[in-house]
């Protein structure tokens, strides 16, 4: 475990229950228990994991050359908004750490979007992005607020790119 995140999974799993449940049991209003949840959930070395990218970002990312540059537009698009997402873990009942661990890990990923998909109420980005596979390149790993971009995924962004446009 380092100062910000743990990183043993097992350790992850029970301690994120167990503060989950303690924010759940205060008696502070819903939306302070609601940012609490997200720096709760920020110990996690790879929230907001990136499963896709939509072909809008892909071409931004051909532009540059696949490499991600500051100002180039593209964010991590969550695909359940966490606000609501917390909202509704917040009015359940869980009382098992795995269950609560699905529930969280399968709504706790992005898409790589522009900024203006990002902003827009469609459900667009869900219908047109391609998937990012989760094996030993770890692809697109969380840093921070920002997303780890290197050879790796430079040469994956070029693949897909030339697979789709081929």
């Amino acid at each position: 475990m380092s100062s910000y995140h743990i990183t043993d999974q097992q350790q992850l799993k029970f301690i994120l229950f167990n503060d989950y449940q303690l924010i759940k049991q205060m008696k502070a209003p819903q939306n302070n228990k609601i940012k609490l949840l997200s720096t709760l959930f920020s110990v996690n070395p790879n929230s907001w994991r990136v499963i896709g990218i939509t072909t809008a970002a892909l071409e931004i990312f051909k532009i540059h050359d696949f490499k991600k540059v500051s100002g180039m537009g593209i964010n991590r698009s969550h695909i359940i908004q966490r606000h609501s997402f917390y909202n509704e873990l917040l009015n359940q009942e869980i009382a098992d750490h795995q269950i609560f661990w699905d529930l969280y890990h399968q709504n706790d990923c992005t898409i790589l979007a522009t900024s203006t998909e990002n902003m827009s109420k469609s459900n667009n980005i869900l219908e047109n992005y391609h998937e990012i596979p989760t094996d030993e390149r770890d692809l697109f790993r969380t840093a921070g607020y920002a997303w780890k971009h290197k050879e790796e995924e430079e040469d994956f962004l070029k693949v897909l790119y030339h697979k789709i446009n081929t």
